[in-house]
């Protein structure tokens, strides 16, 4: 009879994951700056924030809010199918996970990013519950049915020194 080998997995917490979060941030919102800084300037889309409320014009009169959201969209769904991990994920040192360890697929990543626009919509309060879930869920990963694991790091053996 063969025995199923299983492997022990660590959780990725609170902290790690927000660090890998704002490492992503940076970079998506780089790209959003860089692909549509021109656009806003040719057409002028960009309003004073004191007129109408920066809430309000960010969300109600920026074209733009779009092209950021598809371009999160893609970068995450992209690089979650093809390693399971973002830059941010990679400095970190954590992967996402289908619940039974299988990596994800397409309509796994595309509900994962989903479920960030629903955590998003609660005002963060979607990724906070992550710091006190036994697995370190966040509402997107309990929606996706995913879980974000640390990469097991291999131990070194120091040479033995001589001595004498």
């Amino acid at each position: 009879m063969e025995q199923e080998e299983r492997i022990i997995v660590e959780y990725a917490g609170f902290w790690r994951r927000l660090g890998a979060f704002l490492i992503d941030a940076l970079i998506v919102g780089s790209m959003n700056c860089v692909l549509t800084a021109p656009w806003r300037w040719i057409f002028s889309v960009s309003r004073p924030w004191h007129s109408e409320g920066w809430l309000n014009a960010f969300f109600y009169h920026d074209p733009f809010v779009g092209i950021t959201v598809l371009i999160a969209a893609i970068y995450c769904v992209v690089f979650w199918l093809w390693r399971g991990q973002t830059p941010g994920k990679i400095v970190m040192n954590v992967k996402v996970l289908k619940e039974d360890g299988t990596p994800l697929t397409l309509s796994g990543a595309i509900v994962r990013f989903l479920g960030y626009m629903v955590c998003f919509m609660t005002l963060g309060i979607g990724f906070v519950i992550l710091a006190f879930d036994e697995r370190r869920q966040g509402l997107h990963d309990k929606i996706a049915l995913t879980v974000v694991v640390k990469i097991p790091q291999p131990k070194l053996r120091l040479p033995e020194a001589n001595i004498g």
